[in-house]
């Protein structure tokens, strides 16, 4: 019977959605199973899509004139306006052999034995509570109705979302031995709004929305993840740092796809990455601790090597990267002085990291430099790299010499 209902279920959603037939004709083309299936129809179709709100064309105008002036002005990397903290791969821990509408089935059903406030109970539940089961069906509920790659993506990013928020409230409550949970999910969400990524290829509207979703969550999940690594034990610090590569190689690859589309904005989330990074290490060397700095710095080099792809993959697709350039030459001059600040403060086993560091924003400016070159295009910024002061004049040289390592292979 529950089988029964369940493909009944399914192709009346389709029917509906479709404009096929109403709610009424779907009841009475199944009349000996309606008083069933009406309550689980009504539920299902009740599930809407989030709204689709996006930043006007001004804004958007705005915004980057704002953040040319903030970069051109050569304020604090702490100061950057485009760079919100935000608390907020290989799937899939959801099994997919399992059917969405037997989820909306185990919903509706628990919700009427146990009350009609529990679905809404659970969405405050965590790994290891009562209510959590239900909370991750009513989420694959939302997904039965999403009639789209773009609205699917939002929704794994909601969940991505929300999987953080648990990791965070898990640190708080003295819950270390759940945070593995969360971060299954969490890895299983954006490995799936990865998917979308690739689900949708080629070009268009649709992929420059889902990369541009994807790629400014994880660039804000980042700093959060932080946060709750600073504050679990030891034992559950492995699971965060895998959150933590998996929220910056997705990155990667959405920003990889947003390339193909939109290479200006891609450069604007990566940067704003990378300032998020090199504000973890400076903090961190302020505290002496080497390690969480050599981290940073290691996640640095990643994105720094990121932009360079951006750059590559839009050249490659006749794409104008005039702004890329831009950003990355002016940019310079700001991770500079901030990898400068660090390198003081780290004890001399650290600094050989910092000099690869400074060598690839070296890198990155000179081959901005050259590009904005050849097109007339270079106007005020200055051809030479800012070296800061109170590097040593032979780590200046050592630095403007050192050729950035080849990541070795596998690694991203």
């Amino acid at each position: 019977m529950l089988k029964k209902i369940e493909d009944t279920l399914t192709q009346c959603i389709e029917d509906i959605k479709a404009g096929r037939c109403s709610v009424e004709d779907c009841l009475a083309k199944y009349p000996s199973i309606s008083k069933q299936l009406e309550p689980l129809l009504r539920i299902a179709l009740e599930i809407r899509e989030p709204p689709d709100i996006k930043p006007s064309p001004a804004f958007k105008v705005r915004a980057r004139v704002q953040l040319m002036e903030q970069i051109h002005a050569k304020k604090a990397v702490t100061k950057w306006p485009w760079f919100r903290y935000t608390n907020q791969v290989k799937p899939i821990p959801y099994k997919r052999r399992f059917n969405m509408v037997a989820i909306i089935v185990a919903v509706v059903l628990a919700v009427s034995a146990l009350g009609g406030g529990t679905a809404y109970a659970s969405q405050g539940s965590l790994p290891g509570d009562v209510l959590y089961p239900v909370k991750l069906g009513t989420e694959q509920a939302r997904l039965v109705v999403a009639t789209s790659d773009t609205a699917k993506a939002e929704l794994y990013l909601t969940f991505a979302n929300s999987r953080v928020e648990e990791m965070t409230a898990l640190a708080e409550k003295g819950r270390p031995e759940k945070v593995n949970i969360a971060v299954n999910g969490y890895d299983g969400a954006i490995g799936m709004a990865i998917e979308k990524i690739e689900r949708v290829g080629g070009k268009g509207l649709a992929i420059n929305d889902i990369s541009e979703l994807v790629a400014e969550a994880t660039s804000k999940h980042l700093p959060a993840l932080d946060e709750v690594y600073d504050r679990v034990p030891d034992e559950a610090k492995p699971a965060i740092e895998r959150a933590r590569d998996v929220s910056i190689n997705g990155m990667g690859n959405a920003l990889r796809a947003l390339a193909r589309e939109n290479p200006g904005r891609a450069a604007e989330i990566n940067l704003a990455a990378v300032e998020g990074r090199l504000n973890r290490a400076k903090a961190k060397a302020d505290e002496d601790n080497t390690e969480a700095v050599e981290d940073a710095i290691d996640d640095t080099e990643k994105l720094f090597r990121f932009g360079e792809e951006i750059s590559e993959i839009a050249q490659g697709l006749g794409k104008d990267t005039t702004t890329v350039e831009e950003l990355v030459a002016r940019a310079t001059s700001i991770h500079l002085e901030v990898l400068a600040e660090v390198y003081e403060k780290v004890p001399e086993q650290a600094k050989p990291a910092i000099e690869r560091a400074m060598a690839s924003s070296v890198r990155g400016h000179e081959r901005a430099v050259e590009a904005l070159k050849g097109k007339g295009a270079l106007g005020d910024i200055p051809e030479e790299p800012p070296m800061p002061e109170g590097i040593p004049d032979e780590v200046k040289e050592k630095i403007l010499k050192q050729k950035p390592e080849v990541p070795a292979k596998g690694r991203p």
